[in-house]
């Protein structure tokens, strides 16, 4: 999963399924092999779970995990103990007034984009919430946050229970790893890197989250000791937000430059087996970046690039992932120019990647060969924009394609089966913003639909291919300082084979009429929007 939006983020290297992180292509499975599948264990080798106070004691940072850990584990899903997610409050945080369409009363109203993102992000953190736990006990660890503004007084972080506000401060930290400048003080390191900047970290009172990638995904740690283990092995001593109240470890190898540790990503999963490489190597994340405002990936004057989010929702009945897979390359085929990945710390069958601006590029989808029917969700993020296209499902041996054009600013989409998309498209000006939903149109094989923001800013759907005409429902939403303003179609949008919907939202000031024009070869039918 990342939804990193990583600005300036360095490109992992490796390989990754049949493709490589550097290549400039792109293919992986989202599925039980795992994105990170070539990064499997060698079934060679055993991977012992060792005593935390095994060896001798090198180094350490004074955290107690019964003292500066949290006593609740890590969550996926919200509970009625972890009810909420993120808030437009704490997107305000994250990313500034930018990001609210007003203030009123201190209370920030996203715009449009702003909304799609953290609905984004809110589904992110059913993956888990391991970074902003790592992030947080850090940070109150090393004094950067203040305890009281967030614990009981005169209290540890251990004693308290979950709340409303600790629990927002986990979640917003959790999702920094998208965004500059908290990725900007992330690097990949070597074991002897990494063993020499905890080191030295804790010598000057700092501190690092400490990344690992396996087979299962990306899970976040803290990092507490060093431990020397004999025959030239060293223990990093963590506290697992997984594992309340007691120590684990990762065992490396500094002279192989390997390591490898047992974990589960969340509480809803079983344990994973990690196991790191001179390819696969450790993360360490700054911890103050987070607390400074992020880079927004959606707002006006963001990074150029275009951020490109691939999910697969779908679980097997006895609860194991689908093996769906997936590709991403120029139209037709070849490496995409510019082309980054950037890893996720959760257990969402995500992958992020980063792709320059004016570029066009496919993303190809392949269900699983058995198994249950995939459920494929396509964000795309850009500067004042955001585009998404969901519930693409995919029985077992069916494909689709998602076509992006090199201005980004049409996608189509076909497929191998009939398919019923869902399409989300949201863009913001100066002063307002507003986003376009469509849903119920049942797309053919060989059919294709395309959306598109044209010059005019006019959302124009198009139906190609095939004899069968299509149908679907549509809504408005228009955001600004004054207020809110929903307008929907009546009933569906009847769209013939070869003819277009367009709205012109661009235009649209919230208050005068607005209507969808379906026009084509002797079609030209308006369908009014009514609140």
């Amino acid at each position: 999963m990342a939804f990193p939006m990583t600005a300036g983020a360095a490109p992992l290297t490796g390989s990754l399924g049949s493709g490589s992180f550097d290549s400039g292509s792109l293919s992986g499975s989202l599925g039980s092999s795992g994105f990170w599948g070539s990064l499997a264990p060698d079934e060679n080798q055993t991977y012992e779970e060792l005593d935390p106070t095994s060896g001798t004691l090198i180094a350490t940072n004074g955290f107690q995990v019964g003292r500066d850990g949290f006593k609740f584990e890590n969550w996926s899903d919200p509970t009625p103990e972890h009810p909420r997610g993120l808030t437009p409050q704490s997107m305000q945080t994250l990313y500034g007034d930018e990001i609210c369409a007003r203030v009123v009363n201190g209370e920030c109203a996203l715009t449009a984009t702003g909304q799609a993102l953290q609905a984004d992000l809110d589904d992110f953190l059913s993956g888990g919430h391991c970074y902003g736990f790592a992030t947080a006990s850090g940070l109150f660890a090393t004094g950067v946050v203040v305890k009281g503004d967030y614990l009981g007084p005169g209290t540890t972080v251990f004693e308290n229970d979950p709340t409303d506000r600790l629990d927002g401060l986990i979640s917003r930290y959790a999702v920094t790893q998208f965004s500059s400048p908290t990725t900007d003080g992330t690097t990949k390191n070597s074991v002897s890197e990494t063993l020499g900047k905890l080191r030295a970290a804790w010598a000057r009172g700092d501190d690092y989250v400490l990344g690992v990638y396996g087979e299962p995904g990306g899970h976040a740690l803290t990092p507490i000791a060093l431990r020397d283990l004999g025959k030239g092995k060293t223990g990093i001593v963590v506290y697992d937000n997984n594992f309340p109240g007691v120590e684990k470890m990762v065992v490396t190898d500094p002279g192989a430059n390997t390591w490898y540790y047992t974990a589960m990503l969340n509480p809803s999963t079983p344990a994973y087996l990690f196991v790191g490489s001179p390819e696969n190597r450790m993360d360490l994340a700054e911890l103050k970046p987070s607390t400074q405002v992020q880079e927004c990936p959606t707002c006006v004057d963001g990074d150029a690039s275009v951020l490109v989010l691939v999910k697969d929702n779908s679980t097997n009945a006895d609860g194991t992932v689908v093996d769906s897979d997936f590709e991403v390359q120029r139209p037709g085929g070849g490496d995409v120019p510019g082309l980054e990945v950037r890893p996720l710390l959760n257990n969402t069958r995500a992958a992020l990647l980063s792709v320059p601006a004016a570029t066009a590029f496919e993303i190809n989808l392949v269900g699983a060969t058995a198994g249950a029917t995939a459920d494929f969700d396509i964000s795309l993020y850009g500067e004042g924009w955001f585009n998404e296209m969901d519930s693409i499902a995919l029985r077992p041996g069916d494909s689709a394609t998602v076509s992006v054009d090199q201005s980004q600013r049409k996608l189509s989409l076909t497929g191998s089966t009939v398919l019923e998309p869902e399409t989300l498209f949201a863009a913001e000006q100066a002063d307002w913003s507003v986003s376009t939903k469509s849903r119920g149109l049942r797309l053919q094989p060989g059919s294709t639909l395309s959306v598109e923001r044209d010059a005019n800013g006019d959302l124009v759907y198009g139906l190609v291919g095939g004899a069968e005409s299509g149908s679907l429902l549509m809504g408005v939403k228009r955001t600004d300082a004054v207020g809110d303003r929903v307008v929907k179609t009546n009933g569906p949008v009847a769209l013939p084979a070869g003819a277009e919907a367009s709205v012109p939202v661009n235009v649209w000031d919230g208050v005068s009429p607005l209507a969808v024009r379906v026009l084509g070869v002797g079609v030209d039918v308006l369908y009014p929007m009514n609140s």
